[in-house]
């Protein structure tokens, strides 16, 4: 568990992006290479301010999140899809997912994460409002905790996860 998956998490915003980056094998990952945009950054804040890590099934039930919890989250779609087809990086990155897992063992990984997805749908229901996916920079110096109240958001327990 890293420390910004802790709803009372003490740390700054970009403290808990410098855990979630150093988090990763791979330090000259995606996130350095040719994606570094907005929309990228948007999504790491997002890893961060809903508690979630870096599993496939972590990255599936923060869609469900980005959708649900996220302003404009419809252009978030489109953008995302873009990007995609845009960056070697990225689809290098699904290059290395499906060989390493196949289409079905994806599928069946972002199947299993439907109960926690569930969860975390009801959450974004009670949110006293929806975070603003681009341009968090003003939010860096914030606690997350503090975030996590001016937005209402509750993140999943380790036991919500494991579902």
């Amino acid at each position: 568990m890293l420390e910004f998956q802790k709803q009372d998490c003490s740390l700054t915003l970009q403290e808990g992006l410098d855990i979630y980056y150093n988090a990763f094998e791979d330090q000259e990952s995606i996130l350095r290479g040719d994606t570094k945009t907005d929309y990228i950054f948007g999504h790491d804040c997002t890893h961060i301010i809903f508690g979630l890590g870096l599993s496939i099934k972590e990255e599936a039930i923060l869609d469900t999140y980005t959708i649900f919890g996220c302003k404009e989250s419809l252009k978030l779609f489109t953008i995302g899809v873009g990007q995609i087809f845009r960056s070697k990086d990225l689809l290098g990155l699904y290059k290395k997912l499906i060989s390493e897992h196949g289409i079905k063992g994806l599928i069946n990984i972002v199947l299993s994460s439907k109960k926690s997805a569930n969860i975390a749908r009801m959450n974004t229901k009670k949110m006293k409002k929806k975070w603003k996916y681009f341009n968090p920079e003003s939010y860096l110096s914030h606690k997350i905790r503090d975030i996590r109240d001016e937005f209402g958001i509750s993140i999943l327990s380790q036991h919500e996860l494991s579902l």
